[in-house]
């Protein structure tokens, strides 16, 4: 198994790392655990009945050594709910027992994902993948922050990270505190897994072309958002079609696209970032 390593680290040994960073180790992670899944072949099926390139159930178990639990997590935060947690010591969590309608307590063992029971959901497959390469994240990224050895004290106040949803899979904008950055690095991670830059962007560009969606070096301009556009039908094309290739969530493809430099609004620094964006992810593959 490829191991995680980084130099910087904060105060509370939070990775200092870049996003490109992140998905080169990625990138390093899915040749060791299926090298077949990083070839150019693939982009020549349907895309409408591709299956998701990547079992995240079978990386999880199979390559890392985890284990997944389902469990009605319990959480006291008004407005949000948990989608997933990451367990790196032997910790009791608390969840809800519908049968007898109370709260307890389970000993969940280390290296552990927890999910709620409400991530799992048949019909939206992409946003429960996308949690558990996120929780994923967490453990091949964030070992020396949470993991402590028998007779150690933590190295924080809690040996689990509770993800809330509105938490998982959202743009990198308003990042303060470690705890933001710990969770954005475990969205990259996990859209790095999923939707890796060396597939991704070859298969947008040939949907953009097959679309014929308006482009600026490979870039797609939306100029327009209203209904009824056909701008943005050809945008919903290319959304579409990407999320059900690489099986994720609508929102999961668009902030891809975005990270990757493949989308941007119509205003010369944006056009200028997307630009910049996409040269970095391409380098990675050339």
């Amino acid at each position: 198994m490829v191991e995680f390593s980084c130099s910087r680290t904060s105060e509370d040994r939070t990775p200092v790392i870049r996003d490109v960073e992140i998905a080169k180790f990625a990138e390093r992670v899915l040749y060791d655990y299926r090298p077949e899944l990083m070839t150019y072949t693939s982009l020549g099926e349907d895309p409408y009945y591709t299956p998701a390139l990547l079992d995240p159930y079978d990386f999880a178990t199979g390559y890392l050594g985890a284990n997944i639990e389902v469990h009605d997590i319990y959480t006291e935060t008004k407005g949000d709910v948990i989608a997933g947690a990451a367990v790196f010591n032997l910790q009791r969590v608390k969840v809800f027992d519908k049968a007898n309608m109370c709260t307890r307590e389970i000993l969940v063992p280390p290296d552990t994902i927890l999910l709620d029971t409400g991530t799992v959901d048949h019909w939206h497959k992409g946003f429960e993948f996308f949690t558990i390469m996120h929780e994923v994240g967490h453990l091949m990224l964030h070992r020396q922050v949470y993991r402590t050895e028998p007779g150690q004290g933590s190295h924080t106040s809690g040996n689990a990270v509770l993800c809330m949803r509105s938490n998982i899979g959202r743009s990198s904008g308003g990042l303060k505190t470690s705890g933001d950055f710990i969770e954005h690095q475990a969205d990259t991670f996990a859209a790095s897994m999923l939707m890796p830059p060396r597939l991704f962007i070859p298969f947008v560009q040939m949907l953009m072309e097959r679309y014929r969606y308006f482009r600026d070096e490979g870039l797609m301009i939306t100029y327009d958002f209203s209904w009824g556009s056909p701008k943005y039908g050809y945008y919903l094309d290319v959304v579409n079609s990407t999320a059900r290739y690489f099986g994720v969530s609508l929102k999961a493809a668009k902030v891809q696209m975005t990270r990757y430099g493949l989308r941007a609004d119509p205003k010369e620094a944006d056009v200028k970032e997307a630009g910049r964006r996409l040269k970095m992810y391409q380098s990675l593959y050339r």
